[in-house]
Order: C-alpha cells, then sequence, then structure tokens
C-alpha cells in the first residue's frame, strides 16, 4: 500500500530533516535505524552491567560494615578515601593499627571514633558584632589594595583568626584588623 502523504520530519537520530511518507516514521533512513537500534541495545547493556556492579558493591560494602576488623582496602571501601590516606593517617601516628606479619589490620570502633568530629563548646569563640559595611573591606577590595592573592589572604585570614562577615554574596573583613596586619608585613 503506498502512501501519497509527505511530511516533514527531523529523523531521531541524525536530528536530518526528511520527508515521511506516513505519521509513524521516525529516522531518514533504514541505516539511521540500525544505528539508532544498536545504540539503545548498547545503551541497555551498558546499564544493566552498571546496576550489576553496584549491587556488587553495596554487598560488598555491607559485608565489611559487619566486620569488627579491617584490613586497609576494606577500610578505604568503607569511608571512600584511598588506600594511601590511610596509610598517611598510619604513618602520622592518627590512627592505630595492628600488625599481623605483612598485614595490617584496623578496628572499626577505631576509624569511628577518629572520624567523628567532637563538639567542644570552650574552645568555639562568641560571635563578634557585625562592625557594618562602611567599616569594611570585601575580599575583592583587599586583594586590590594590598596586592595579595585569594589563597594567600585566606590563608592569613585562617591564621591570625580575623573574623569574616558574609553579607548577600560578598565577603567582609573588619577595616581595622586588615590594616593593622597588612600595613603592618609592608614595612
Amino acid at each position: 500500500m503506498s502512501s501519497n502523504m509527505k511530511i516533514i520530519r527531523i529523523c531521531e537520530f541524525c536530528r536530518e530533516q526528511f520527508t515521511a511518507k506516513t505519521t509513524r516514521t521516525k529516522y531518514c533512513s533504514h541505516r539511521c535505524n540500525s544505528r539508532a537500534y544498536k545504540l539503545k541495545d548498547r545503551n541497555e547493556k551498558v546499564e544493566a552491567s552498571n546496576q550489576e556492579t553496584a549491587a556488587n558493591f553495596s554487598a560488598d560494602l555491607e559485608r565489611i560494615r559487619l566486620r569488627e576488623f579491617l584490613n586497609i582496602t576494606q577500610a578505604s571501601l568503607l569511608l571512600g578515601i584511598s588506600r594511601r590516606t590511610i596509610y598517611r593517617l598510619i604513618d602520622r601516628g592518627e590512627l592505630n593499627i595492628a600488625k599481623y606479619g605483612t598485614r595490617s589490620v584496623v578496628r572499626k570502633c577505631d576509624l569511628e571514633t577518629f572520624f567523628a568530629i567532637p563538639i567542644v563548646e570552650a574552645t568555639m569563640k562568641p560571635l563578634q558584632e557585625f562592625p557594618g559595611i562602611d567599616n569594611c573591606y570585601s575580599i575583592g577590595e583587599i586583594q586590590k589594595k594590598f596586592s595579595i592573592s585569594p589563597a594567600g589572604l585566606y590563608l592569613l585570614l585562617q591564621r591570625q583568626g580575623i573574623s569574616k562577615y558574609t553579607v548577600g554574596k560578598y565577603t567582609y573583613v573588619a577595616k581595622t584588623d586588615i590594616d593593622l596586619i597588612l600595613n603592618c608585613a609592608r614595612i
């Protein structure tokens, strides 16, 4: 059965305009139809493989969570950090391990206590009152006036314990604090 209809369509694969003879035509040619089918089939296989990998990973993670003692690889999987980072923590003495021959073992409770965030109220500073925008420099103004890089400025603010105030999308620092520190540094 032939059709005398001529419909302007856009191919769903190559995105080129073509003239279709039916209202159900999606592709401009048999070649685009085959390529779209293969692409769909490939994407379904990749998605199935990704889901299988995720299921295996989560099963491994659940088995690791049930263990009391972990090797370095298991600890890195559990925490989502690299093995090298765990070795650095061990070298610095921040994380305790037990050695069994050449094998290093970490207790799961030691990992949990190391990565727990302690809340110490005595070391927290009371919030200072905002001195007002007129008495503050913005971060950009400080960088231009004193020719300092953003990283250097933030490091300086952190080391000196200088308070920053955020108003909208701008961050401000008291003029007195900055002038005292950066003008002394120039002398």
